[in-house]
């Protein structure tokens, strides 16, 4: 009689706590903006399964195949009425943010998220497969889309002041693993990735690709002031130790050494249109300017290849500038601490093949936190055949070169407004022909005349160095800042 009696009593208590137990849970659900098909509880197994449940906050939507809670802490439910889980799984998560949609004031969320006393502690999330979606124009096309492999979370912990937060949840991160991704750029293009994983603070993407959607004859098409046509292929990225955080509401990235290897980037520009007249910030500002915090000690890029190709006249072929076996490490890319007195200057060092041909090797300094954006930059460049240069020169200025370059030095110092420095150029036997207006036939001539100014012989190795300035324009970017100093300094070389 007593065991039966004992037995009715536990049964009535399993049934009494189950039914608690899931009633918490539908409301919690509930509290979240969450529906669901039904929630299951089994309290000997410790074990609870919510099947099919969704979500729908302020424009984005989660839907769920299945959420599996293992090693249930009852103590803790029944003392505090929190709930701590050993184990949690999520199965085919879709979650889908639409950007396009107005975003209301939802009064009733808010309240919702003040009434929620409640502590959540999942010690171990697991979610395997599923999807991340986001639209900005309408429900049918993406913005991004990423394609979910595994994701592992340690100590994710929800309550009424994460619930107002835009990730209602706090977390350690400690693997994720995404097997594609595809974000729509802008309107000329997009960006795909092949694998992304963070395993331990450690990342590794690999095939990063910014693709052009169109031809270069209908790039064109789609702009109305010169806008650069970008293909970019990386075969690996590489962080050693990331980390990021939200800092007084910013997003702050941090990170010890960074290594890409194996990239491949064309860039394409038609001068036939007109000039992109909005100011480019130097380097240093647009670091410093960025709307997030970021830390990157060390950058290493290895096994690089760029390819700048300009059109100028619409008859002639495009002039083409190329850079092989490029490598280069930049140091101390912060805009963390701008006001402290030792911040460190963000240095570069880059060695690489001119035109398949020279070898060339950069140096460039600048402050960060440097308000006028002063910079030092230096390099030298070895042999290089005249006729190397024609692939440019030719459809670019109208002239063909023979003859070939010794040895050049340059020594700049800038900033914002003014650059000015030294430059050595050496060359043998320098001689220039100058083409008529179809760029084909040579103009005897005007070419005849050009060799007569130009110092038609080999410098001594022992040549002063030529004072060189220039007034930068600040529609134009960097790289169009250094050509002219570079030009102004060949010319006083030359002439």
């Amino acid at each position: 009689m007593g065991i039966g009696v004992l037995a009715l009593v536990l049964l009535f208590s399993n049934n009494y706590l189950e039914n608690k137990i899931r009633k918490s849970l539908e409301d919690n659900l509930k509290k979240a903006n969450g529906t669901f098909e039904t929630v299951d509880v089994k309290l000997l197994n410790r074990r609870a399964k919510v099947i099919n449940p969704s979500f729908a906050v302020k424009g984005k939507t989660l839907k769920v195949d299945e959420i599996v809670l293992d090693d249930i802490h009852l103590w803790d439910y029944i003392i505090h009425k929190d709930i701590i889980v050993g184990n949690l799984d999520i199965s085919k998560p879709v979650v889908k943010v639409f950007n396009f949609q107005k975003e209301e004031k939802d009064s009733s969320s808010a309240n919702k998220a003040s009434k929620f006393q409640n502590k959540v502690l999942i010690k171990n999330l697991s979610i395997n497969g599923g999807s991340l979606q986001i639209f900005e124009k309408d429900s049918s096309e993406h913005r991004l889309f990423t394609k979910i492999k595994d994701i592992k979370m340690e100590q994710v912990r929800v309550n009424s002041k994460t619930l107002k937060e835009t990730v209602p949840f706090n977390y350690d991160l400690i693997l994720l693993n995404v097997d594609s991704i595809f974000y729509d750029l802008d309107d000329q293009h997009k960006m795909a990735v092949g694998d992304f994983v963070i395993d331990n603070n450690k990342v590794l993407i690999k095939e990063l690709q910014i693709i052009p959607k169109f031809s270069k004859e209908d790039h064109q098409k789609t702009i109305n002031i010169e806008k650069d046509r970008y293909n970019l292929k990386i075969d690996s990225l590489s962080m050693d130790s990331f980390t990021w955080s939200m800092q007084n509401d910013s997003l702050s990235i941090r990170n010890s050494l960074t290594k890409i290897t194996g990239v491949s980037f064309d860039i394409y520009r038609d001068k036939l249109e007109p000039d992109d007249t909005s100011i480019k910030p130097l380097y240093s500002k647009m670091i410093r300017k960025m709307p997030f915090l970021i830390q990157l000690d060390s950058m290493k890029v290895k096994n690089a290849y760029i390819k700048y190709e300009e059109r100028i006249h619409a008859d002639r072929e495009s002039g083409v500038v190329d850079f092989s076996n490029l490598d280069a490490e930049i140091k101390n890319i912060t805009n963390v601490g701008l006001d402290r007195k030792d911040f460190p200057k963000t240095v570069l060092t880059a060695t690489a093949n001119f035109m398949k041909k020279a070898p060339l090797k950069v140096n460039l300094e600048f402050d960060i936190s440097d308000k006028s954006d002063s910079f030092h930059i230096t390099g030298n460049m070895g042999r290089l055949a005249a006729e190397e240069m024609n692939n440019f020169m030719k459809p670019a200025m109208n002239v063909e070169a023979k003859g070939q370059i010794l040895d050049m030095y340059f020594n700049f110092y800038g900033n914002d407004i003014k650059g000015s420095g030294d430059m050595r150029l050496e060359y043998e036997d320098f001689k220039i022909e100058v083409l008529r207006k179809d760029g084909k036939r040579k103009n005897k001539f005007v070419s005849a005349l050009a060799n007569l100014i130009v110092k038609n012989k080999t410098i001594n190795k022992k040549a002063n160095y030529k004072e060189i300035s220039y007034t930068r324009d600040k529609t134009k970017s960097f790289w169009n800042y250094l050509w002219n100093l570079l030009k102004n300094g060949a010319l006083k070389s030359f002439l």
